[in-house]
């Protein structure tokens, strides 16, 4: 499992960028940022998400070079 939970965290991160650009160029009255926080602001929604999504890549990028260092 320790192998494969970077490659999990990555894929998650991507699943979010590519939800949150669809949602982007979309024009609605408003966006969902996280659970049940919305904004009526396309751009704080972006950021926000950005930064989550990037949470996720950074943390599976390192685990993932963890796991090859040890190796």
């Amino acid at each position: 499992m320790k192998k494969v939970l970077p490659f999990i965290y990555i894929a998650i991160g991507i699943f979010i960028l590519v939800g949150t650009f669809s949602m982007f160029f979309q024009d609605r009255e408003t966006y969902r940022v996280l659970l049940n926080f919305k904004t009526e602001n396309k751009y704080i929604f972006l950021i926000v998400r950005l930064l989550f999504a990037s949470w996720f890549l950074v943390d599976g990028v390192k685990k993932l070079k963890q796991n090859q260092a040890e190796d």
